[in-house]
């Protein structure tokens, strides 16, 4: 059975203000209107929910313990009355990330953001690729490279490491060769689109240049990752996308040695931005604050944020 919505509405009312003078005020009715709901309320449970006297109204045991029940419903009745059909719309930020730092570093910082603004909902898309017109049907891009226009603007959020990584039974069952450094007779894994190469590690860490054998390709490090855990082969990888399977253990440095990451991950948005994008952005930047390769990643280079003016089709 389903009471009357006036006289739920009345109810809480008076029961919230203590007085049916306040609830009339409130809802813009006469005390007669108030007091007429909640007699008829009354009269459709067969029970007296207050009990009256010259000092106003008080809630009966039976109306304590009916009133969460009617005051949840009716909020989450005007909540989602609001959200569908009010005025009073959610403000909706549309952010584009790439599948490996999405997955592996932002998704786990997000519940920071949703509760220091719970008025922004996010509309979160994961890509492989960087977009040709950033910010287009997006108001933040967060990608691995950019394309510069005159509409946009970028900033560099990370100085990045390549490292080699394997898992720590692949480093097991191949330690004498990796401790030694001959890896051309081992197996190992691809991330297509990056432009640094296996060469140019092995030649910045004086290794021998000799490439491993590479038996599987990928289209994103999240994926890689993935194989690298399951001891498919070595890869190589930024050290902010392997931080955290770095950190739990599931992969391993493969061989130690580190290089400077000429590309970069960047934020993206337009060069006039509004409000929400202002708080993801000043957000998005005190994490990256906290952010840095993880033990062994060796030198750096500048932190300033720069541009470039040509497509870096790198994965993500």
């Amino acid at each position: 059975m389903l009471p009357p919505l006036r006289a739920l509405v009345a109810f809480e009312a008076v029961a919230r203000l203590g007085s049916i003078g306040a609830a009339a005020r409130e809802l813009h009715v006469t005390q007669a209107a108030v007091s007429q709901q909640l007699k008829s309320l009354e009269q459709f449970l067969d029970c007296a929910l207050f009990e009256r006297s010259q000092r106003g109204v008080m809630l009966t045991s039976t109306a304590q313990q009916y009133l969460p029940a009617v005051t949840g419903s009716l909020h989450h009745l005007k909540l989602q009355t609001e959200l569908l059909f009010g005025k009073q719309q959610p403000d909706v930020l549309r952010v584009k990330v790439n599948h490996s730092i999405g997955h592996n570093w932002l998704i786990p910082k997000l519940k920071d953001f949703t509760e220091k603004f719970p008025f922004i909902r996010l509309d979160l898309s994961l890509v492989d690729w960087p977009s040709r017109e950033p910010c287009i049907d997006a108001d933040v891009e967060i990608t691995n490279g950019y394309l510069e226009t005159e509409t946009t603007r970028a900033e560099r959020l990370f100085e990045e490491q390549w490292l080699m990584v394997c898992s720590p039974a692949f480093k097991q069952s191949h330690a004498e060769q990796l401790a030694c450094g001959d890896i051309a007779s081992l197996p190992a894994i691809q991330v297509k689109g990056y432009e640094e190469s296996w060469m140019q590690w092995l030649a910045h860490n004086q290794r021998l240049p000799e490439l491993p054998n590479i038996q599987l390709e990928l289209s994103n490090s999240l994926h890689g990752l993935e194989a690298v855990k399951q001891g498919i082969g070595m890869m190589l990888v930024r050290s902010l996308v392997a931080e955290r399977d770095l950190l739990s253990g599931e992969v391993v440095t493969a061989i130690d040695g580190c290089m400077p990451s000429e590309s970069g991950h960047y934020l993206i948005t337009a060069n006039k931005r509004d409000a929400k994008v202002n708080f993801f952005c000043d957000w998005l930047h005190k994490q990256t604050q906290g952010s840095q390769p993880p033990q062994g990643a060796g030198e750096q280079n500048s932190a300033e944020p720069h541009t470039i003016s040509k497509p870096k089709q790198s994965n993500p």
